[in-house]
């Protein structure tokens, strides 16, 4: 079983997850390659789609192994609930308005309601972790200050198991 961590210095977040990798074996595996090179992204609270953490990752801010590969749906949603790790994958050039390449958003949702209805229409992402039932009230609790400060650094790193 693997488990990543999402951390946020000024909120003080530090909260961990288990991928899916029976579920999203792509997708979890993408996650936690993101986790192995410690990456460190600009994350927003979401506008369009609930209590939600977005993490917007265009081809540019992704090594070239990550950027070039499409992942296809499993486990699939277009209602993430508390707790769900989502990422969604957008093929280049079939949503107007997005930077080059192929586009990813991970979303990790802190609430129920969640919902993927962007401006240009539903999309579904696929779960590919679960933030562990312990850390739910962390998450919630640091997504309050998250959400007054804007724009935040999340780093992702892998949880050494020593397996």
């Amino acid at each position: 079983m693997r488990q990543i961590c999402f951390k946020e210095k000024i909120s003080g977040l530090s909260v961990r997850c288990e991928l899916l990798q029976d579920l999203a074996p792509k997708s979890s595996e993408f996650l936690w390659k993101l986790a192995s090179a410690r990456s460190v992204f600009t994350a927003v609270h979401a506008i369009w789609t609930g209590p939600e953490l977005s993490c917007p990752l265009p081809a540019s801010v992704l090594p070239s192994e990550l950027s070039a590969q499409l992942l296809p749906a499993e486990n699939a949603t277009s209602y993430p609930a508390s707790g769900d790790v989502v990422m969604a994958c957008v093929a280049a050039g079939s949503v107007k308005g997005l930077p080059p390449g192929n586009f990813f958003d991970l979303g990790v949702f802190y609430g129920e309601g969640g919902r993927l209805l962007m401006p240009f229409g539903w999309i579904s992402a696929n779960v590919c972790a679960r933030v562990l039932e312990e850390d739910l009230d962390e998450l919630k609790s640091c997504m309050k200050t998250i959400r007054k400060n804007g724009e935040c650094r999340l780093e992702i790193a892998p949880i050494e198991t020593g397996k």
